[in-house]
């Protein structure tokens, strides 16, 4: 056919574009926008028609992100696909690219969980076949977990249990832990070990808390740390070692944060927005930050914005969503993080001091609804991702590999998949990830991954409704 002719009836068929350009459309739901603009030519559930199918995973023009923005942006006029570009903004043009990952995802799902289904019971993938071993169950999302120097498993239940895991069996709860906020996804979060335990006992807990303070009227709370010990089945000796004032509490159920990260002598922790995106770019509130302060809860002066008045002084970095996996490269010393991300736009960061991640004026996602959440990925002086997940996993607890059961996974970051029930794997060189592989879907919501000092791998599931916790680890095939 003529490409004149191709592109004429192609704007025939679709009105939006006939229509005035410069009339944008609406920044509405991307399943609307969808519908309304490219389901006539690729079909409703994207399956193809008179245009190409978007969901068989041959990509003409291109697999990429950015090969897929172009193409809408630019089109193909010469084959009857119109150029978008003066009809959608930036972000609507992202949030279309984010839609049709999505939809592939759910087009690939069946697959992939077949291609890692265990034959035989065991799990294979590029560089280490395993097995998977109940350790535990629990009535409840068991949300974290870390190990005693005597094998004994330590996990945290989010309605307010802390466990002992002995012989495959939950000991307690203990007796005595903090009273805690169960509003959305607070709750009692992380738990770890001093590095030095054996010495001095001390076991670190975040948690959602509210003293008594309100927001419009409403219970309003904040991420607490404390730390104390455990003799017999009480929690003795509790110190105080982060607390926000009430000014900076709200009654926001989601992005507590919570992950912890032992350096040196330092505690590093995380905290998401609390649910009010403008405070993660504002360095007076604590929200959408990563937190650096003694083991103690001293403030350590040489943090970049201690001397600074009125800025929160055991800020680390800021411009963070709701950063809930941290973790230190035993190689390199630097530390590592995972965010959280809106629909779409999870990521992965190498975090220094002082430097702004962004959040909320750059991602790579979009709002929960499918309408455009900014129309930048970059601008000068904010951090880019080293890696990001499109559509989202819903990152969660992250491990470096120390082990010496999988020889081959040395050094990999590993890291929690909540939404899409995976574990992933990721290399890293010279501080860039340079390969990302499932190693484990559709067993359960995977929540935390932790070594244990038999060299195993150790994951948090959570399924079902009620929810149930277990907690397996990963064992390399006979």
């Amino acid at each position: 056919m003529n490409p004149i002719k191709a592109f004429i009836l192609f704007a025939a068929f679709c009105p939006i574009f006939a229509g005035n350009a410069q009339n944008r459309i609406g920044s509405g739901k991307v399943d609307e926008l969808y519908q309304a603009s490219c389901a006539s030519c690729h079909g409703k559930q994207l399956e193809g028609g008179s245009g190409q199918s978007l969901i068989d995973d041959i990509w003409k023009h291109g697999p990429t992100d950015a090969d897929i923005a172009k193409s809408i942006r630019d089109g193909f006029p010469e084959l009857g696909m119109a150029p978008w570009k003066d009809v959608f903004s930036e972000d609507q043009i992202r949030s279309l690219v984010i839609y049709i990952r999505e939809q592939n995802q759910l087009a690939d799902k069946d697959a992939l969980g077949k291609h890692l289904e265990p034959n035989g019971g065991v799990f294979k993938t590029e560089k280490h076949s395993f097995e998977m071993q109940k350790v535990v169950d629990a009535k409840g999302i068991l949300w974290s977990l870390d190990f005693m120097p005597n094998g004994n498993l330590i996990t945290t239940q989010r309605d307010g249990k802390l466990w002992i895991v002995k012989n495959g069996k939950l000991t307690g709860p203990i007796n005595g832990t903090p009273k805690v906020w169960t509003h959305g996804q607070g709750g009692l979060l992380e738990v770890a070990l001093h590095p030095d335990y054996e010495e001095n006992r001390w076991i670190y807990l975040s948690y959602a808390e509210n003293v008594g303070g309100v927001e419009a009227n409403k219970p309003a709370g904040m991420t607490a740390v404390v730390r104390g010990r455990i003799k017999g089945e009480e929690w003795v000796d509790q110190e105080e070692i982060f607390h926000a004032p009430a000014e900076f509490h709200t009654n926001s159920g989601v992005h507590f944060g919570s992950r912890f990260a032992f350096e040196e002598g330092y505690l590093f922790f995380s905290i998401g927005d609390r649910g009010r995106q403008d405070m993660a770019q504002d360095i007076t509130r604590p929200n959408g930050k990563i937190h650096r302060i003694h083991d103690d809860g001293r403030i350590p002066t040489d943090n970049p914005f201690a001397d600074q008045p009125g800025a929160y002084a055991s800020i680390w970095s800021y411009g963070h969503r709701n950063p809930q996996g941290l973790d230190v490269d035993p190689s390199t010393g630097e530390l590592w993080e995972t965010e959280h991300g809106p629909r779409g736009g999870d990521e992965t960061n190498r975090i220094r001091p002082r430097l702004n991640f962004g959040w909320p004026v750059i991602t790579y996602g979009m709002n929960y609804n499918g309408s455009p959440m900014t129309d930048s990925t970059s601008q000068e002086g904010m951090e880019q991702p080293k890696h990001y997940w499109v559509p989202s996993i819903a990152s969660c607890g992250i491990d470096f590999y120390e082990g010496n059961r999988f020889y081959n996974w040395k050094s990999n970051l590993f890291v929690s998949g909540m939404a899409s029930q995976e574990l992933h794997r990721l290399t890293i060189e010279d501080g860039e990830v340079v390969d990302d592989e499932i190693v484990l879907k559709n067993q359960g919501r995977v929540r935390d991954v932790a070594n244990g000092p038999d060299g195993y791998l150790y994951v948090s599931l959570t399924s079902g409704t009620p929810a149930k916790g277990s907690i397996y680890r990963l064992v390399p095939a006979k």
